[in-house]
């Protein structure tokens, strides 16, 4: 094969090459702007239906599931990427669908502030949250993901995690010691206590339990209820304790 020969194929193969990019670049703008116009009817859809998307679990999923594929953030209503919604957002109840619950959980806390004291076992969030829901079930994950934002934006202090595994909501500021962490924890389970109970569990004096216990009665998240023949017993409304 002559050098010429050598020289031809060499641009005739580049030229082969350069036709192929132009026409994958040509594939791929058509293919761009058929997802800018999927996004775009998703956006028109969303802003006709997007308060019945929102308040139905199965349209929410699927709708996340399309958005998903097409690249959206999996919040119905939102064009954008964002780490965490505003606590603007949250405030004015406008921004996506977990702001909008959470707008809707601290309204459910306020109400609860004087029976509770502003804390709540997480699972109890969720129960309540749906309680407040006639004909339709929200998801845990969905109610946890919106108390999560809550804490990202400073609303609440936070959820803890108690020795029992259990986890609480803290939804307004609460002076808790860690003896009253650990009645916490005792409480979890069946939403109630003794001083007794408290006694044997953690081998306290009596002045100690007591001190603990009464804190909690003081600061609106314990109850104390007397009977004859059941004595005094420590409810935690928050902890599903009536």
């Amino acid at each position: 094969m002559g050098l010429r020969e050598i020289e031809e194929k060499i641009r005739v193969k580049a030229a082969y090459k350069k036709k192929s990019v132009e026409i994958m670049l040509e594939e791929l703008g058509t293919l761009l702007e058929s997802m800018k116009e999927l996004k775009k009817r998703v956006k028109v859809f969303e802003d006709k239906w997007g308060k019945d998307i929102k308040e139905n679990k199965e349209f929410y999923e699927k709708m996340s599931n399309i958005r998903e594929e097409l690249g959206l953030p999996e919040e119905v209503g939102v064009f954008k990427w964002k780490e965490k919604p505003s606590a603007l957002e949250k405030l004015t109840g406008k921004g996506s669908f977990y702001d909008q619950l959470g707008i809707e959980i601290l309204e459910m806390t306020k109400e609860l502030k004087e029976e509770n004291g502003g804390l709540m076992a997480l699972s109890e969030v969720v129960l309540e949250t749906n309680k407040r829901r006639p004909g339709m079930v929200i998801a845990p994950g969905y109610i946890v993901k919106a108390v999560e934002k809550l804490a990202d934006e400073k609303l609440i202090p936070g959820i803890k995690k108690l020795k029992s595994g259990a986890e609480i909501v803290e939804f307004f500021p609460v002076s808790m010691t860690t003896d009253g962490m650990e009645i916490l924890s005792i409480a979890a389970k069946t939403g109630w206590t003794t001083l007794e109970q408290v006694i044997i569990k953690t081998e306290w004096n009596r002045e100690r339990a007591k001190r603990a216990l009464e804190a909690l009665k003081d600061a609106g998240i314990a109850r104390v209820d007397k009977s004859y023949s059941e004595g005094e017993k420590y409810y935690f409304p928050g902890l599903g304790g009536h």
